[in-house]
């Protein structure tokens, strides 16, 4: 539970322009983390990228991050968008791009403090990203279910809905054709000019696309990987998992897709048969990149951690899940999803989001020394056992438009009564 996001007592951009970079990679800040995991996000990682010995990874902290993998250092923090960085690419050519839930695309220079290009804020997030294989364009696909073409030469931009819903996945394909994944459950191909080439409907809701060879592989809801030729036709599928697949990467002849429970599956490229499975993370796998050696993966926890294509840690493997405080109730047991980003201690606010000390009878936004948006500040909610349900009752992006809070619900009434219920008996502000 995340109504905001903090800004780190130490600001990346300032540290980059003083070129202090080094100096805390050494203190431990930002930099190589035991046996090579990656640790610098201040909070959840949802997106990644890899090749040519980096690494890029965006953060719920709005921090995009630049690694050399060889030294396992931060080459480049940008903190540029105003929310979650939602997608990162890098560019075959040099540089980097990064979007964000603010609706912003920028394009980076590999070294760059500030992006060479960059579109207004928008009044709908990126939802997914992608790049030409040849670096010359670039797509970002919005949850509104428009699409934008960005000329990486000219800059120019093109913008056309291309579903009725978010956008899940975009890639191009060798010939240039753009091939866009959309939550009204349909697969479209659409010309170097935008013109329709094909659509298909899908069998269930798709969360995600990679491209292989000349076609794509699409991660479904319930838990299937399916492969769709350059016309959209279905040339392979497999039923992995009867829980939801959240991320996927495309290296080589490997598919990687990371699932809610946390197991990563490599399968071979083009018939999809499973070479082997393994416990990458003790939530969500909301970040996936691939390279020809290794496999990255990121989550809940912030930290991108490295594996072989055998699934051996190369890092520091899997850490414990956070611990709830204070008892063993179903309320203490969904807290721990909460304690990846927020602090039950008073003025705490050393995590991704603020402390959630004392939070009944407090109106939202009002928390001291944390810096919320303008949105939260202007709203009139008071968190109560009632308002915190109906905050994942109905999701933050309707409850609490403006927030950063990852968009997230908890279905079963009774787990949101537990979860009040836990806050109040540990929460509770004596003043």
């Amino acid at each position: 539970m995340r109504p905001e996001q903090i800004w780190s007592p130490i600001d990346p951009a300032r540290i980059v322009r003083q070129g202090l970079i080094p100096l805390i990679t050494a203190l431990g800040l930002i930099g190589p983390a035991a046996a090579q995991d990656l640790v610098g996000h201040g909070g959840p990682v949802g997106a990644l990228d890899a090749g040519q010995g980096l690494l890029v990874s965006g953060g719920f902290d709005t921090r995009a991050i630049l690694w050399t993998l060889d030294a396992a250092t931060a080459r480049n923090v940008t903190r540029f968008h105003t929310g979650n960085v939602t997608a990162v690419r890098l560019l075959p050519h040099g540089g980097f791009i990064t979007a964000g839930q603010d609706g912003r695309l920028a394009v980076w220079q590999l070294d760059g403090r500030m992006p060479d290009f960059a579109t207004p804020a928008g009044q709908s997030a990126v939802a997914s990203l992608a790049v030409s294989a040849d670096g010359t364009q670039a797509a970002a696909g919005y949850w509104d279910g428009r699409v934008m073409r960005l000329d990486l030469g000219s800059f120019e931009t093109q913008i056309f809905t291309a579903h009725s819903d978010r956008v899940t996945g975009l890639g191009f394909l060798p010939d240039g054709q753009l091939v866009t994944l959309g939550g009204d459950l349909l697969l479209t191909g659409l010309t170097a000019s935008s013109t329709l080439a094909f659509r298909v409907g899908l069998p269930a809701l798709p969360n995600g696309l990679a491209r292989v060879d000349d076609g794509v592989a699409v991660i479904f809801a319930d838990g299937a990987l399916r492969r769709y030729d350059a016309a959209g036709a279905l040339t392979a599928e497999r039923f992995l998992t009867d829980r939801p697949l959240l991320s996927v990467a495309s290296g080589a002849d490997h598919i990687a897709a990371g699932t809610l429970d946390g197991t990563v599956w490599l399968v071979q490229g083009d018939n999809l048969v499973p070479r082997h499975s393994f416990t990458a993370a003790a939530g969500p796998v909301w970040g996936l990149a691939i390279t020809q050696a290794q496999l990255f993966t990121a989550g809940a926890d912030g930290t991108i951690r490295r594996w072989s294509l055998d699934g051996d840690a190369l890092g520091g493997g899997l850490a414990p899940a956070v611990a709830a405080a204070h008892d063993n109730s179903r309320g203490a047991e969904i807290w721990n999803n909460c304690a990846v980003c927020h602090s039950l201690e008073p003025d705490d606010h050393s995590r991704a989001g603020p402390s959630l000390y004392g939070i009944f009878g407090r109106k939202i936004g009002s928390q001291s020394g944390y810096d919320y948006s303008e949105a939260l500040q202007e709203m009139a909610i008071i968190w109560t056992p009632q308002t915190l349900s109906d905050l994942f009752t109905y999701g933050p992006e309707a409850y609490t438009p403006g927030s950063r809070m990852p968009e997230q619900r908890i279905a079963a009434p009774e787990d949101r009564a537990a979860l009040a219920d836990y806050l109040e008996r540990v929460v509770a502000d004596p003043e």
